[in-house]
């Protein structure tokens, strides 16, 4: 019976100690500056995509992300390519 009452006293503690580590991590996104979704805001409206989801500078990642001279490169290649294909058809 000790050991029992032993495993539940260790797995309750170390259930409070989770569950205060949880709390400090949810409340850390709570402190960001209110001034952060302003700035995004109109970077997103003066965007010419046609849709989807515009990353603000601080999301980018070089490499990963492309910028909108990248993807109007690719989109100009791709339209010549479907316009080559289809002519030698």
């Amino acid at each position: 019976m000790s050991l029992l009452l032993r495993a539940i006293l260790v797995v309750g503690l170390a259930g409070l100690v989770l569950q205060g580590c949880g709390q400090e991590e949810a409340a850390a996104p709570a402190e960001a500056p209110a001034e952060a979704p302003a700035a995004a805001a109109p970077a997103a409206e003066t965007s010419t995509a046609t849709g989807g989801y515009e990353p603000t500078a601080d999301e980018r990642v070089p490499g990963i992300t492309l910028d909108a001279a990248a993807l109007e490169a690719q989109m100009n290649a791709a339209k010549a390519q479907a316009e080559a294909a289809s002519k030698a058809n």
